[in-house]
């Protein structure tokens, strides 16, 4: 899985809130990880004083040579 760093941005943009999604356990894929991510989303765009909210994903790419 990706990292997720979920922002609420005031009026201003400056961030008020942000939540970082490292990992989500599941035995088989119940949820999407798109679906968690989204519903993180939600509730920070109903939080007072949040006018906007940015999700950035985070992939670690290792290469051997």
């Amino acid at each position: 899985m990706a990292n997720y760093t979920v922002t609420g941005r005031d009026a201003g943009g400056l961030p008020v809130v942000s939540v970082t999604l490292a990992s989500i356990d599941q035995e088989q894929q119940v949820v999407a990880e798109m679906t968690i991510v989204d519903a993180v989303r939600d509730c920070l765009a109903a939080v007072p004083g949040v006018q906007s909210v940015l999700a950035r994903k985070y992939e670690q790419i290792i290469t051997i040579v």
